[in-house]
């Protein structure tokens, strides 16, 4: 017998949002950016509530209970620019017997300066299902931070009239090896100097440093050049 999991279903549900989202968008785009230019950010439940329709409906198919649609207070948004600012929206998903199996969270990125999506929204699975776990969960960078080469973005429109520079930034969390001292108990500035040669020398410039978690994390930034 073939066991259930909320990762199997974060599957099922992304494979229907993969079409759904683009062929909203595609549909509502006008209507949709008309709506941004009245309400704002309004614009963007409305076309999350239209395209995640298909994956709710889905799931209440295969016998599962979820909430669909938007509910602003199932989310949370602290991520990002506002040219690229990412919300997360949780759906928490049960059997027909009312057993919490998990959380789907779907994971949008938008602009707050016209109605615009950088990249294509996804899904997440969490074992958890308790509000403040979710958020706990969500404010760990590793759950949310995609490396997919391959994902989808949308292309950026014209931000200014006019050219903009443009960063690209970096972190190196053993800068801090450069101040230990060496065997003979002494500090010497030459470590640290040719690790931060070794970052300049591609055209990287230090711009802070923190501590923590007993690192030293050194953050750089260098022009980012198309």
């Amino acid at each position: 017998m073939q066991t259930t999991t909320i990762d199997s279903i974060a599957r099922t549900a992304g494979n229907i949002l993969s079409h759904a989202w683009k062929a909203v968008y595609d549909e509502k785009k006008d209507e949709l950016s008309e709506m941004f230019k009245k309400f704002g950010d309004r614009a963007y439940g409305a076309w999350i509530q239209q395209f995640m329709a298909p994956v709710t409906e889905r799931l209440a198919a295969d016998g599962f209970i979820i909430r669909g649609g938007f509910n602003l207070n199932d989310s949370i948004e602290n991520w990002g620019p506002p040219e690229e600012r990412e919300r997360c929206i949780w759906y928490i998903v049960k059997t027909a017997e009312g057993e919490e199996l998990g959380t789907l969270v779907l994971q949008a990125y938008h602009s707050h300066r016209s109605f615009f999506m950088p990249r294509a929204p996804r899904i997440l699975a969490l074992e958890v299902t308790d509000r403040e776990a979710i958020i706990a969960a969500l404010s760990d960078a590793s759950t949310r931070i995609r490396w997919d080469l391959r994902e989808e973005r949308m292309p950026q429109p014209e931000l200014h009239s006019f050219p903009i520079q443009r960063f690209e930034y970096a972190t190196d969390t053993s800068i801090g090896d450069g101040l230990k001292p060496a065997a003979d108990g002494q500090l010497y500035s030459w470590n640290l100097d040719n690790a931060l040669g070794h970052w300049g020398r591609y055209g990287w410039e230090l711009v802070s440093v923190v501590p923590a978690g007993g690192k030293v994390i050194a953050y750089f930034k260098r022009p980012l050049i198309d």
